[in-house]
């Protein structure tokens, strides 16, 4: 053992003591900040097919049978459940996580992942946006059009279009509702 000790200190001092640098730098260290506001980063994006909803709640609506969980309203389909249009006029309890209140000509609307709520009493009923409402995200899964040289984003039949405010923040805003 004591032979294989001064067998290595022979290496190392015939190596030059390479092992240790004689100048030890200082790694240089980059800070990049990226700034997204991406609300609905891990949402499914929509048009899309899941093949479960955990904990999702079954809806009766005019226009058939949803499920919704997180805010987010699913039709079942054959390849599992399909990421949909919430169904206007359907009322809930409790607004999703997530959502954020806007104020338009002095009403108050709940925004998330698309879709609109009003509160009516003690529940909340889900409602076409207005012309000239203004969110900060859009889901994933939008589509983008370009009429007349003017660049649409398009979700559940909603035209937005992109504006810089006067303090510089980007929004969209609804101008079309199909």
């Amino acid at each position: 053992m004591k032979n294989l000790i001064k067998i290595l200190a022979v290496v190392f001092l015939l190596s030059g003591g390479m092992l240790i640098p004689d100048k030890v730098q200082a790694k240089q260290v980059y800070k990049k900040v990226v700034v997204k506001h991406k609300r609905y980063k891990r949402y499914p994006a929509k048009g899309t097919h899941v093949l479960y909803v955990n904990s999702a709640k079954r809806i009766k609506h005019n226009k058939g049978v949803f499920y919704h969980a997180n805010g987010i309203y699913y039709k079942k389909s054959t390849r599992g459940y399909k990421i949909v249009a919430a169904p206007v006029g359907n009322r809930v309890k409790v607004l999703p996580a997530k959502h954020v209140r806007i104020v338009l000509n002095g009403r108050n609307y709940f925004y998330h992942y698309g879709t609109y709520y009003i509160a009516i009493g003690k529940r909340y009923e889900i409602v076409t946006p207005p012309v000239g409402i203004q969110v900060d995200d859009l889901p994933n899964g939008y589509k983008l059009i370009s009429k007349n040289g003017r660049t649409f984003y398009v979700v559940d039949g909603v035209f937005y279009k992109r504006v810089i405010l006067k303090n510089g923040a980007r929004v969209f805003q609804v101008v079309r509702v199909v």
